[in-house]
């Protein structure tokens, strides 16, 4: 399961390797220097008071280790849960119908079919926010002046291609 998504900009992730890099060899740096007096005695192996300060040392970087682990998660799942209250908020708005958009800026019925015609309108505003005037940018053409539809074509192209009835 992967907790982070994102996707992060080439420069980030060389600096994150490079950080992880130097992280693992500092950690392989430790164990060694605090295993390596155990296996490097002219007598052998020391298994004397020196392995149980080495488990010592040994249990306390399993412990810093299990708490980074812990604050990451955690600050993850809180990354997480503070994305998905973000995405909430970005939902579009509710529909409105023409009975709320006219109750909502006082809109008469000539206003309301100016706003629904094409092209671009400049729209004044009153003290209170209400739509006062609809300026449109157009002429609308009266039915002798429009052109005639499209009529469809007279052979369409059709691409018929072979079924396999084979089961």
């Amino acid at each position: 399961m992967k907790i982070i998504r994102t996707r992060q900009r080439p420069f980030l992730v060389v600096i994150d390797v490079l950080f992880t890099v130097f992280a693992w060899i500092g950690l392989l740096y430790l164990l060694i220097n605090g295993l390596w007096p155990l296996f490097d005695s002219h007598a052998g192996p020391r298994l004397g008071g020196s392995a149980f300060e080495t488990l010592g040392t040994l249990q306390i970087y399993g412990w810093v280790a299990l708490v980074n682990a812990v604050v990451l998660i955690a600050w993850a799942r809180y990354q997480q849960r503070k994305s998905r209250s973000f995405a909430q908020r970005r939902l579009p708005a509710p529909v409105v119908d023409d009975q709320g958009l006219s109750e909502s800026f006082k809109l008469t019925d000539g206003r309301l079919d100016t706003l629904r015609q094409p092209g671009s309108k400049i729209i004044h505003n009153n003290q209170e926010g209400d739509i006062s005037q609809v300026v449109p940018h157009f002429h609308v053409l009266s039915p002798e002046m429009q052109p005639p539809p499209l009529a469809p074509l007279e052979r369409p192209r059709v691409i018929h291609l072979p079924v396999d009835n084979t089961v």
